[in-house]
């Protein structure tokens, strides 16, 4: 009888776009590339829409990659995958929305297909609310290659996370991950064997790799959306969005309190 070789565990980290997705790569790399870059150690983890599988390197006996959808957990683009754990994380839909408005202004990539300066250029005026309001009717920004919209994607991979009888599939929320890092990661340190500290030291790195710089890494902050949008569009958001939004964690009273009032920034 011929022994076949046991091969390593796969975990996919998954996300809807500006989800915090590159954050939780960059903590997982920072076990093997302190030295590093964050581009060379993002370059660990690899996002499967731009690099291939082959690409992964080894993080203590795991090799991770990144997606930003679903149904993809064995093959991808010809690629076998073998998924056996995956990482899911969730960002609250209106940040999202303004993350991705960041993304796709001049600021940063220059897709937009009505093209604007900045988020704070077009803040207030009739340009953002379009954008606002496609996002409430669609789920999604326009101009971003995404096969489903913010709901319909967070729902599938919380029904996974409840359903799953093969992958260990946990499911974050990015402002648990803000609050309280460490214990919002402590899975790691049984997945990856880690050691007193270890998982602290990698919170570090990624944090010095991923500080704020006004551009991909645009505010990253709990409730930006409360300096961006009025009261009336958060309730005009809440009026058609809002049993979505609560089955995915969030209620409406986390829509209209200031974080600075519950010390959640």
């Amino acid at each position: 009888m011929t022994t076949g070789k046991t091969l390593p565990p796969v975990a996919g980290i998954y996300s809807f776009p500006k989800s915090g997705n590159t954050w939780i790569r960059q903590i997982i790399a920072a076990r093997i590339s302190r030295g590093e870059d964050a581009g060379t150690a993002l370059r660990a983890i690899p996002d499967l829409h731009q690099s291939a599988m082959e690409t992964a390197r080894d993080i203590d006996g795991f090799r991770f990659y990144k997606h930003h959808s679903g149904r993809v957990l064995e093959k991808w683009r010809g690629q076998i995958l073998g998924t056996t754990h995956v990482i899911h994380i969730r960002r609250n839909p209106l940040d999202v929305f303004l993350s991705t408005l960041n993304f796709i202004s001049d600021n940063v990539e220059g897709s937009a297909p009505l093209a604007f300066g900045s988020v704070d250029e077009i803040c207030g005026t009739a340009l953002f609310d379009m954008y606002f309001h496609a996002f409430v009717v669609t789920g999604r920004v326009l101009a971003m290659p995404v096969s489903k919209d913010y709901f319909a994607h967070n729902r599938y991979w919380l029904e996974q996370q409840a359903r799953r009888a093969g992958p260990k599939t946990v499911c974050i929320r990015y402002e648990d991950l803000m609050d309280d890092t460490l214990g919002t990661l402590d899975f790691l340190n049984t997945w990856l064997g880690l050691g007193p500290g270890d998982l602290q030291t990698m919170i570090d790195v990624a944090d010095r790799r991923t500080d704020s710089n006004g551009k991909f890494f645009w505010k990253r902050r709990q409730k930006n959306f409360l300096s961006y949008l009025s009261r009336q569009q958060i309730e005009l958001f809440w009026t058609y969005r809002g049993a979505q939004t609560q089955a995915l964690g969030y209620d409406r009273s986390y829509f209209l309190t200031d974080p600075g009032l519950t010390g959640n920034q």
